[in-house]
């Protein structure tokens, strides 16, 4: 039976692995590492090509471009910013460090299109919101501490508080959309509850990232970023691709996810009166 495509843009801009030709030679991270280094497979987790009216995919590995960091933050003063020096892991990235001018090109040749491209499918009027995806590792750092905690299965998020209202910044979601969209994923993946974690967190342990934030912005219909705990689907002993099983595994959730967003965009969404944003936050760029 043929899917009706999603009335949703679905962005995935950390599932590459490819690494240009030009900087390969310099390029210290093992093809695994890389896998590992990115939002791990997404390229087929979230594969949504003909299931969504408008869907983007980056192929460039996060190690050479972070899409999800402003254009200004890099190194030396963040070395895991738009463009790296240093993995997650904190192992140096290339033999030789990229000049201002290479990075500059990178940005120029990656980073700008992608972004101009996610502006442009914004617009298609049959779009009703955009859900940035990402993945999370199952264990991580408490913000502002030294502790770590096991995270949630799924995470989504709208730059607001634990219950999707307004906090210190503008929301890039209304709130009831972000409640909906919380009861729709622990219905459909009820399955997968475990009592040790909750199965759906709003904005923690993340409250989304750039491109949520910019393009929310400026823009008129809803953005929320999605993460999915990698332990619903990566093995303890990981190959750089995944296995039949593997691949059957990312396609269920996918589908379960295609049900959630089909359910979501069946109602009208809209900000109310006080989350509208002021023309002067729309030109933020």
């Amino acid at each position: 039976m043929k899917q009706t495509k999603l009335p949703v843009l679905i962005s995935v801009p950390h599932g590459g692995t490819e690494i240009p030709a030009k900087l390969r030679p310099r390029c210290l991270i093992t093809d695994l590492d890389v896998v590992l280094d990115g939002d791990t497979w997404t390229k087929h987790l979230f594969n949504f090509q003909g299931l969504a009216v408008e869907y983007q995919v980056m192929d460039i590995s996060r190690l050479v471009v972070d899409l999800n960091r402003d254009p200004m933050d890099r190194p030396p003063d963040n070395p895991d910013g738009v463009v790296k020096t240093r993995t997650v892991e904190g192992l140096p990235v290339w033999s030789e460090e990229l000049t201002e001018l290479e990075a500059n090109d990178i940005i120029r040749t990656y980073y700008e299109p992608y972004h101009e491209q996610l502006m442009e499918k914004s617009n298609n009027p049959a779009v009703k919101f955009a859900v940035d995806c990402h993945t999370m590792l199952d264990v991580g750092p408490v913000k502002g501490s030294d502790e770590w905690e096991t995270r949630p299965l799924f995470c989504i998020s709208n730059r607001g508080l634990p219950n999707g209202e307004q906090g210190g910044e503008t929301i890039t979601a209304p709130p009831e959309f972000m409640q909906k969209l919380k009861v729709l994923l622990e219905n459909v993946f009820a399955e997968e509850a475990d009592e040790k974690v909750p199965l759906v967190a709003v904005n923690q342990p993340f409250q989304g990232g750039y491109i949520t934030r910019s393009h929310g912005l400026r823009t008129d219909i809803p953005w929320v970023q999605l993460e999915i705990n990698r332990r619903l689907y990566v093995p303890e002993a990981i190959a750089i691709d995944p296995t039949p099983q593997e691949l059957a595994r990312m396609k269920d959730i996918r589908d379960k996810l295609y049900e959630v967003f089909s359910l979501a965009a069946q109602e009208e969404i809209v900000f109310s009166e006080e989350e509208i944003l002021s023309e002067e936050a729309k030109t933020i760029s």
